[in-house]
């Protein structure tokens, strides 16, 4: 079967046959992107279960041990793909390049390849909002594998030099390098004191990625407790 989106190819990755925890993908469209994996045989991946729209034959769907996500399997004996649509912005970070860790915002979790570990980080709730009531959930993913994310509208890159500042609206958090620390606004930093734009200040060394919109409120994910804590560890 041939998979062929008729929206512009984004990325494409093709992954080293040497490499275990390597994948083979295609992100295509601009702002409602889809992703499309290809799993060897075998091979296994995690992800949230309302992006599965559609897999190939040899695919199947097993619970991965939390009720909003799914761990799609090839058992099949020829590659096989996965098409995952999260309704916003994919993000594809190989953690390999990445010094094998990145920190996501827990709403902003897509999808996750093999060797990937990922677990609660931590929960800033000076920086809650409509659409992030229980605060900043953030989860740790570290590993050697891929790591899937989704965002709302456009993705920028800011790099900071170590004891660089940038201050950001909480909900414009898409990922972080882990070595970027997360400080409460003050006035000092030109936030007023009552911080309602919900302001947070990231000081590097590290990577960032801003969304251009928050996202809406009704992205929590069905199924999902809003704030309950997602972990995965396979192979």
């Amino acid at each position: 079967m041939t998979f062929q989106s008729i929206a512009e190819t984004v990325y494409e990755h093709t992954a080293d046959e040497a490499d275990s925890a390597d994948l083979s993908f295609v992100v295509s469209g601009r702002f409602m992107q889809q992703l499309a994996v290809t799993l060897k045989p075998g091979r296994r991946m995690v992800g949230w279960a309302s992006s599965v729209i559609a897999h190939d034959n040899g695919v199947i769907l097993e619970d991965a041990g939390n009720e909003a996500l799914v761990m799609a399997c090839n058992v099949g004996g020829a590659d096989s793909r996965v098409i995952l649509s999260p309704g916003g912005s994919v993000g594809a970070f190989d953690l390999k390049q990445l010094a094998g860790r990145i920190l996501l915002p827990q709403e902003s979790f897509l999808a996750v390849g093999p060797g990937v570990r990922l677990r609660p980080y931590s929960q800033i709730k000076s920086l809650k909002t409509a659409n992030r009531p229980a605060g900043l959930v953030l989860l740790q993913a570290d590993g050697e594998g891929w790591v899937f994310t989704n965002a709302s509208g456009e993705v920028s890159h800011i790099k900071l030099g170590a004891g660089e500042i940038l201050a950001v609206r909480g909900s414009a958090i898409a990922a972080l390098s882990a070595t970027v620390v997360i400080e409460r606004a003050t006035e000092a930093h030109g936030v007023a004191a009552d911080n309602k734009l919900n302001v947070a200040i990231l000081r590097g060394p590290g990577n960032v990625w801003l969304q251009s919109s928050p996202a809406p409120t009704n992205t929590a994910q069905p199924g999902a407790k809003p704030g309950s804590p997602i972990v995965i560890s396979f192979n």
